[in-house]
């Protein structure tokens, strides 16, 4: 049986504008969080209509993430089932409360 390698947390559309965020596993192991926001919302916190970030798990410290979050061998659905929607804004505090290292990156831009 195949597993799931991603799965998406948000993807919501609003007045202010779009709003995404998915996860998945690489071939390297690493678990990647994408986010992009679009529109009216963006333009007003950065002054540009996009914002996007990636945050990169390394797959040493997913077993980490995974004691932290309950989850057994599936992390991709304990994400789904514990960050979906309107939670997935607490994805960020989660890893830094729990001291879950990552790399960033974000970009502001049209």
């Amino acid at each position: 049986m195949l597993r799931k390698k991603k799965v998406v947390l948000r993807q919501e559309k609003s007045k202010d504008g779009f709003r995404y965020l998915g996860v998945e596993i690489k071939d390297n192991g690493d678990l990647v969080f994408e986010g992009q926001d679009l529109g009216a919302g963006v333009e007003d916190a950065f002054g540009a209509s996009e914002y996007e970030w990636y945050w990169t798990v390394k797959a040493q410290d997913i077993p980490k993430f995974q004691k932290a979050i309950g989850s057994g061998a599936n992390i991709l659905k304990s994400l789904k089932k514990s960050f979906s929607d309107q939670d997935a804004a607490k994805i960020y505090e989660f890893m830094q409360g729990n001291e879950i290292p990552f790399e960033s990156y974000s970009r502001v831009g049209d």
